[in-house]
């Protein structure tokens, strides 16, 4: 849900947006429980209140934004496959930008920082304690071409962890040939994307990424 306001801050449009994910969560074969279990229903919700955007010419627009994502999300520490929610607060710094040259080209990239407050609630090793998980920077990123209606190009998103996860104020031990110490993630996809839009204006987008 996006809303943008009429009121000009520092030269830019006020916005607020709100995201309401929709989950179904199936796992099966997780060590330490019994079977295959599901889940559906609402998951962490995202808000954030102020958003700037520029517009300097037809050709460059960027936005500056910080989102706060909520744990509305079930949780059950005890047991991860029916958990569609983080149980923790975080807050993500967000820069987007995109810029349409000439010819149908278009680059835009999201820049995000994401900052995790503790799971007071959770399982380590059989132990109940707090877990922070690490921050993180990642990035959705699109190189497409525009022909009419259609558009073209590749997009995909980068993550990479800079922070160690802990466990109850401790860094996360290795788990040796397996997992290195504060369990620092790292993926990057990328894949097809295709959109179409229609004369009234709403925007078909389908999207392939690998990881």
């Amino acid at each position: 849900l996006v809303h943008v306001t009429e009121t000009k801050i520092l030269g830019a449009n006020w916005s607020m947006h709100a995201i309401l994910p929709i989950v179904h969560q199936n796992v099966g074969n997780l060590p330490g429980t019994v079977g295959a279990s599901s889940k559906f229903g609402l998951g962490d919700i995202t808000v954030d209140p102020f958003i700037l955007s520029w517009h300097y010419s037809p050709e460059l627009h960027t936005a500056f934004g910080l989102d706060f994502n909520l744990p509305t999300g079930a949780y059950d520490r005890n047991d991860p496959r029916t958990s569609i929610g983080t149980n923790y607060y975080s807050f993500e710094p967000i820069y987007a930008v995109t810029w349409l040259p000439k010819g149908g080209w278009e680059v835009s990239a999201k820049l995000m920082y994401n900052i995790k407050t503790k799971n007071k609630e959770s399982v380590f090793n059989g132990v109940n304690g707090k877990y922070q998980s690490g921050d993180e920077f990642h990035m959705d990123y699109l190189v497409g071409k525009h022909i009419d209606n259609w558009a073209f190009g590749i997009s995909g998103y980068y993550l990479k962890q800079i922070t160690n996860d802990k466990f109850n104020g401790a860094t996360t031990p290795d788990v040796p040939g397996l997992i290195s110490a504060g369990r620092k993630g790292q993926v990057f996809a990328f894949g097809p994307s295709v959109k179409y839009t229609t004369k009234t204006g709403t925007m078909l987008i389908g999207q392939w990424q690998h990881e």
